[in-house]
C-alpha cells in the first residue's frame, strides 16, 4: 500500500472501502498477502514460470534428441536452457576414479 501513498489509518477518509479491496483483488502473486491468502497461485511468479518453461523446453529437446537417435540419425546433445538466476558454476566432477586411499575423505567430506 506503500506504492499507493495511502494507509489504514487513511480508510474511510481517503481511502474507500471499495478501494481498499480492489487492491486486495489485484495484489501480485508474489505478494505475502496473496500467498496467504491464495496459496495454490503462488508458484505463479513470474520466476517460477520462467522455471517451468525452460524445464519444459529442455525435455521436449530431450524427447527430439532421443526420437533423432533412434531414427538411425546423429543429432547433437541438447544443451540445457540457460535458467533465470541461475549460475552455470555446478563443479565437475571429473572421468576418474577417486583413488581408494581418498575416498574416504571426499565421501564423508572430513580430512
Amino acid at each position: 500500500m506503500t506504492k499507493t501513498r495511502y494507509l489504514i489509518r487513511d480508510l474511510g477518509g481517503a481511502l474507500t472501502a471499495s478501494a481498499l479491496l480492489s487492491f486486495i483483488a489485484y495484489l501480485p502473486p508474489d505478494s505475502a498477502l496473496r500467498r496467504e491468502l491464495d496459496p495454490d497461485a503462488a508458484w505463479l511468479t513470474d520466476e517460477k514460470v520462467a522455471l517451468l518453461l525452460a524445464g519444459i523446453h529442455d525435455q521436449l529437446n530431450w524427447l527430439h534428441y532421443t526420437i533423432s537417435k533412434a531414427n538411425g540419425g546423429h543429432p547433437r546433445k541438447p544443451k540445457p536452457l540457460p535458467r533465470p538466476g541461475v549460475s552455470d558454476n555446478a563443479q565437475r566432477v571429473g572421468r576418474d576414479p577417486i583413488p581408494i586411499a581418498d575416498f574416504d575423505a571426499w565421501y564423508y567430506g572430513g580430512d
